[in-house]
């Protein structure tokens, strides 16, 4: 998918998906609270949920040449990641 991009775009998305991840970070660790892994740790996660999703949606054959997918399996990947790590933390930490 990034093969035809020109080095500045691919630079470009990839700082441009870093600050979105950062204030979604930043956001979810307001919301989650002491059950959330913090602003870096959110930000972490849901970068490598959005590379996971991506990952996923080629693997499984989906088309990539449309917004609306790219999108849509980034933001499963990414939340999906987070909820099923918060769940894990929540389960194996219960006191």
């Amino acid at each position: 998918m990034f093969v035809y991009l020109s080095p500045e775009m691919t630079y470009g998305l990839l700082i441009t998906c870093l600050v979105i991840c950062f204030f979604v970070g930043h956001a979810m660790d307001g919301v989650m609270g002491p059950v959330g892994f913090g602003v870096f740790g959110n930000m972490i996660i849901l970068g490598t949920g959005m590379a996971l999703g991506l990952f996923t949606a080629e693997l499984v054959g989906m088309p990539l040449n449309r917004m609306e997918i790219i999108v849509g399996s980034t933001m499963v990947g990414a939340f999906g990641s987070l909820l099923v790590l918060a769940l894990l933390k929540h389960l194996f930490l219960r006191t």
